[in-house]
């Protein structure tokens, strides 16, 4: 009885503490604006040192981590045709300045040089590409709902700098590949899984954009990469890229 007593009493301890761990942050929210980003990127980011990080595998702090990678969070606003674009366009500058604060937060890695964090650190990187393929699009659209001429070349000549600046951007994901070593096998499925939801999602937003330098970066890490998943993933970007110039020609 005694010894069954002390067991009761120890969950209930982890659950208070668990309560306590999640009351900081507003989880009773449907979606997490800016400022909600603002409070919980500073509330992880300089925690104390003995503080756990949020993490998809600790029950303690799941619904945080969750919750911090819940693109809906962005969608609710960016998605909203009923909202102007600038509006809109102001809300996902600042959802993408939060993100580049987001995502330095689970980089760190162990004395092998292997992530401590990758299944959190891939899902804020990958919360980011795809903020960005909406930010960029409505911040074209803006661009030309504003112009005089919107078919001048200095208005289509900055829209394709900002198309460019955002492949550049997206580009950038793949350089992980030339860090396979970091992840685990199950890291680098979440890898490929990445290259398959946002890129394929890039090139249907941008059908027309010359992809040479994504197509190039594709043949290199082709070569580069070990995981079998990542080879399948860009190959399968690459024969989308592909389908679209077929489809321009005709």
């Amino acid at each position: 009885m005694k010894n069954n007593k002390i067991f009761f009493l120890s969950l209930l301890f982890l659950s208070v503490i668990g309560c306590k761990e999640e009351s900081k942050f507003p989880l009773d929210k449907k979606y997490w604006d800016v400022e909600d980003y603002d409070y919980v990127i500073r509330e992880i980011k300089f925690a104390n040192p003995d503080e756990k990080m949020p993490t998809f595998d600790d029950p303690e702090t799941k619904l945080i981590i969750e919750k911090f990678t819940d693109e809906e969070n962005y969608k609710v606003v960016l998605d909203d045709n009923q909202l102007g674009l600038k509006h809109r366009s102001e809300i996902g500058q600042q959802f993408f300045n939060k993100w580049r604060d987001m995502v330095t937060i689970y980089n760190a890695t162990d004395r092998t040089d292997k992530y401590l964090y990758e299944r959190e650190y891939l899902e804020v990187y990958n919360f980011g590409l795809g903020l960005q393929i909406k930010y960029f699009k409505i911040g074209n659209e803006e661009i030309i709902e504003r112009a005089d001429d919107p078919n001048s070349l200095s208005v289509q000549n900055t829209v394709n700098s900002n198309t460019e600046t955002l492949v550049n951007n997206m580009i950038l994901y793949l350089n992980e590949i030339n860090n396979e070593k970091a992840y685990t096998n199950t890291g680098l499925d979440l890898l490929a899984n990445g290259i398959d939801e946002n890129f394929t999602e890039l090139v249907n937003t941008y059908p027309n954009y010359n992809y040479g330098n994504l197509l190039e970066k594709i043949d290199l890490m082709l070569k580069k990469t070990k995981s079998e998943n990542i080879k399948k993933s860009l190959e399968k970007l690459k024969t989308l890229i592909e389908s679209k110039k077929t489809t321009k020609a005709i």
